[in-house]
């Protein structure tokens, strides 16, 4: 018990020119409100907007748990500052989940009414490359590529289910079992 009231005084003794613990907050909510976003596109059936929200609020939780790392001091603000804007950086730091996400439990859903009614899903992993085909036009091998032929019900499916995993072990690692907010749970 000590130990944590220590901690929280390191952390408010560091003097940060940005508010992390802010960031961390604002970032984790915009993800929801992707997320919540991608569901009710994808009810409608528009499935390459949905992943291209629901990738995106796995930006926004990567960026979250890193400003909560530099918020506990586990990193430096600078590699915030230069990782923040990076997409591809983004996702690799959230690699994590992809793992979480096919794996037992996290990779079956209840479809319901009964008890036994289950799927398993086994979410494919999150490519910037698919990203920007879910919302640009593009070329590819002398094609034109459009994001409504690139991205199908089940990509974007797989990618909300990811974004979820993601939400419920972050919750697992900081409520449940008591780590600090951010990776550090993550990266034992």
């Amino acid at each position: 018990m000590k130990n944590k009231h220590k901690q929280k005084d390191n952390f408010q003794a560091k003097e940060m020119k940005i508010d992390y613990y802010k960031i961390y907050v604002l970032a984790y909510n915009n993800a929801v409100d992707l997320v919540a976003e991608a569901r009710l596109l994808f009810e409608h059936k528009y499935f390459s907007r949905a992943y291209t929200l629901a990738f995106t609020a796995l930006e926004e939780i990567s960026k979250s748990q890193f400003a909560a790392d530099v918020f506990t001091n586990f990193s430096k603000e600078e590699d915030f500052l230069n990782f923040y804007r990076n997409h591809a950086d983004k996702i690799m730091r959230i690699r994590w989940v992809h793992y979480d996400a096919n794996s037992y439990p996290h990779n079956i859903i209840w479809i319901g009414p009964n008890r036994d009614d289950v799927e398993k899903i086994g979410a494919s992993k999150p490519f910037l490359k698919k990203r920007n085909n879910s919302f640009y036009v593009g070329i590819e091998n002398d094609k034109i590529i459009l994001p409504k032929n690139e991205i199908s019900e089940k990509d974007a499916k797989e990618i909300i289910h990811t974004v979820d995993i993601a939400f419920q072990r972050i919750c697992e690692i900081t409520e449940c079992y008591g780590h600090n907010i951010g990776t550090k749970g993550f990266m034992k």
